[in-house]
């Protein structure tokens, strides 16, 4: 089957995404003494370790062994955030970054979606690949880097995922899979996220367990 506009658009979207993955993975990891290898690998991971969690899970072939330009553009974007690390930290540009990120995972989250209801799984399991896709790569990052990760954090993150998913797939059973309902759970989803991070939304204390603890 031929590529459509639509397809190509998506495909330029999702390798922007992975740049910007990529880009927030360095620079979360960074620290002082690690060099360029190590955090290209740290990026690399970031943005390529949920999808390829995703797709072993799935037992389909991992995207971007099938297409090895998502990892070219990983390192490629990764090795920018090396040179250009103090430049990135700039607000703004950290900013743009951050919402960039927000509307990969919105993206990749549909995506991920459709592609586990293709295969014939349930809503449940297409909604944890959606959520696997998103913070996958950051828990790997977390984890290697030695850093407190994003399920330990009271960020927002997460949990955008998760409501957009439970949206989208609300939508698919609603009216099935049409280009509007894709557009919806994408911009529902990059929406409550970008929220989060302009209001620098975190989880209400009352739903942590220090709080609990502290009452």
């Amino acid at each position: 089957r031929e590529d459509s506009p639509m397809q190509d658009l998506n495909y330029l979207i999702g390798m922007t995404a992975i740049a910007a993955f990529a880009m927030s993975g360095v620079l979360a990891a960074a620290r002082k003494d690690m060099d360029i290898i190590g955090l290209a690998f740290m990026g690399v991971v970031t943005a390529l370790g949920g999808g390829t969690l995703r797709d072993l899970l799935l037992n389909v072939p991992v995207f971007w062994v099938l297409d090895f330009n998502y990892v070219w553009v990983a390192i490629g974007a990764s090795i920018s955030a090396f040179f250009l690390e103090k430049y990135l930290r700039d607000e703004n540009i950290w900013a743009a970054i951050l919402y960039l990120d927000g509307f990969g995972i919105a993206l990749f989250g549909v995506q991920s979606i459709d592609k586990a209801l293709l295969l014939g799984f349930s809503a449940p399991v297409a909604l944890v690949m959606a959520t696997l896709t998103g913070i996958g790569g950051g828990l790997i990052r977390d984890v290697l880097a030695q850093r407190p990760n994003l399920l330990l954090s009271r960020e927002i993150y997460a949990t955008p995922i998760i409501v957009g998913s439970l949206f989208y797939l609300a939508l698919l059973g609603l009216s099935g899979k049409t280009p509007l309902t894709s557009v919806a759970g994408i911009a529902f989803t990059f929406i409550f996220r970008a929220l989060a991070i302009y209001r620098h939304w975190r989880m209400p204390k009352w739903l942590t367990l220090r709080s609990h603890f502290n009452g």
